[in-house]
């Protein structure tokens, strides 16, 4: 392993005194992209609740399982959307000259996603589906949602939050709409996801119009000059950002896989629709790193940090109490009389969501004032490396498996710190051998 060259730690510890106004115009894009998705979020449930009533306990599980796929799909496109978002918001190009090169960045994305369908058979095999069909709707939304990446990345970069919010509402309302035609029984898991692919390209199409046709296309943007030095490629930074999106998620989403895996069909849909609830604390509090992630990238400033890290811990930790107070009963009553909620299982993996909220937050931060991103990349693969020992080694009952993200995230935070002081240390020792080698150059009379 390797430190950051000590140019650029020196460079990343200039403290430069950002514009108040810009801090605090992605705090109210905070406040309306959360109520947004709050509003999202409620008709997403809505939608998986007339798919769990519909398909019973057991298909549900195998339902669940599919949409943490799919969602890990969604998350894993988020890398490119995020490297695109960066170089929208340190460009001082117009949208509508930027749509082309974006959509040309995630082509090999989008190709990669298509290799998923060489894994339609063991994975059907592994979460005893009745055919291959699921799967290869799967990999239509892996698609979409890689070039649907690359339309919300230039929205985010642009601070085009209103029309994001609009997007999110929209999509979630045709997504439930279309719910209501889903089927009983096993024919509900292949329907439910053919809906999820219609919104999700419905959603993408309407950005595309809005981008090359909108009114605000023609108006260029003031790019600052110490970001627009950074201002590089999409491609590596959107793979980069797909590993770290991915990492995140997977850790996130094991539990339910390994769910459905190990325990008995029924209680895998219990603790899937359980999950599912808690993972609301997740979406609740990601469109904060949307609203400040393009500050952040064009001030690289601390205080944008810490007040979107901030919010994200207070939200979650509200969410999380509330979760766990009235979790159970909204699960009884939603999902219908054959589904049973733990409080104790809710508990723990509110723990859970409320620690991948906030690494999730930290992680993108760090991909958008470039800092510590290898760090931050050795760090979530050691948890994932820690949570599938967990899963494989211990996790035999739901209580374990819910626990099994914070556990693992944990460790990769304590991995993360070890690393960055361990750099830190060897920049402190490297400066004033530096300044020596110079000041004896200097005597010497050499350049």
């Amino acid at each position: 392993m390797t430190c950051p060259p000590l140019s650029a730690e020196i460079d990343l510890a200039v403290k430069v005194k950002p514009p108040r106004g810009e801090v605090r115009q992605a705090a109210h894009a905070g406040v309306l992209l959360v109520s947004a998705g709050g509003v999202t979020g409620v008709l997403n449930l809505l939608f998986n609740v007339v798919v769990a009533r519909r398909g019973g306990a057991a298909n549900f599980g195998a339902i669940s399982s599919l949409f943490t796929l799919v969602t890990a799909v969604g998350i894993v496109a988020t890398g490119f959307q995020y490297g695109i978002a960066r170089q929208a918001a340190v460009s001082s190009r117009v949208a509508r000259e930027l749509v082309r090169p974006a959509i040309s960045s995630v082509l090999p994305g989008a190709g990669g996603a298509l290799l998923l369908s060489a894994l339609s058979w063991p994975l059907s095999v592994f979460l005893r589906l009745p055919s291959q069909a699921p799967i290869y709707f799967i990999v239509a939304v892996a698609v979409v949602s890689v070039f649907a990446a690359a339309v919300s990345g230039l929205l985010i970069g642009f601070q085009r939050f209103r029309v994001i919010a609009a997007l999110g509402v929209g999509a979630a309302l045709l997504r439930l709409g279309l719910g209501f035609l889903v089927g009983r029984g096993p024919t509900a898991v292949t329907i439910s996801l053919a809906v999820s692919l219609i919104g999700l390209v419905a959603s993408f199409v309407a950005g595309l119009l809005f981008l090359t046709v909108g009114a605000h296309a023609a108006r260029p943007r003031i790019a600052l000059p110490k970001a627009s030095d950074s201002e590089g490629g999409t491609g590596s930074a959107g793979l980069l950002g797909a590993v770290i999106a991915g990492t995140l998620w997977t850790a996130w989403g094991l539990p339910v896989l390994f769910a459905r895996h190990i325990l008995h069909p029924s209680a895998a849909g219990d603790f899937a629709a359980t999950q599912l609830l808690a993972g609301a604390l997740i979406w609740g509090t990601a469109p904060i790193v949307t609203a400040f992630f393009p500050t952040i990238a064009r001030l690289r400033t601390r205080r944008a940090f810490v007040y979107g890290e901030l919010a994200t811990l207070a939200l979650a930790l509200i969410g999380a109490a509330l979760l766990t107070a009235v979790g159970p009963v909204v699960v009884q009553h939603l999902y219908g009389s054959s589904f049973l909620a733990s409080r104790q299982v809710l508990a723990v993996l509110t723990i859970s969501a409320t620690a991948t909220a906030c690494v999730t937050f930290a992680a993108w931060a760090a991909m958008a004032g470039k800092a510590h991103v290898g760090h931050v990349l050795i760090a979530l693969l050691t948890a994932l490396g820690t949570e599938l020992a967990w899963d494989l080694l211990s996790a035999h009952t739901p209580t374990t498996l819910a626990a099994a993200p914070a556990i693992s995230l944990l460790i990769g935070s304590a991995t993360f710190f070890a690393v960055t002081r361990r750099c830190a240390v060897a920049a402190t020792v490297a400066l004033p051998t530096e300044a020596a080698a110079l000041s004896q150059s200097a005597l010497r009379g050499e350049p």
